[in-house]
């Protein structure tokens, strides 16, 4: 489950971000009349990009380090309790 998870953001992260930094860097190149309003668009592409590196490194560090080890109980044992919870 968590495989199909990670897949799927993967696949839908690069390109959305990849495709806001684009769209970021054509805006401020159309607003650019002079050499150095194209490196000025260059510059704000990047620390776009650094910004929203930052964020996501942010957001990883709150994931969990491990995951403890899990214990899975089978359906028959599972059916004494949930026939206590129907006799109350």
């Amino acid at each position: 489950m968590a495989t199909t998870s990670l897949n799927i953001v993967q696949r839908l992260g690069g390109p959305t971000l990849t495709t806001l930094c684009a769209t970021f860097l054509g805006w401020r190149l159309g607003a650019a009349h002079s050499s150095a309003g194209l490196i000025d668009a260059f510059t704000a592409a990047f620390l776009l990009l650094c910004v929203l590196h930052v964020c996501l490194f942010a957001a990883a560090l709150r994931l969990p380090l491990f995951i403890g080890k899990v214990t899975q109980q089978t359906p028959a044992q599972d059916a004494p309790v949930i026939l206590e919870m129907m006799s109350e």
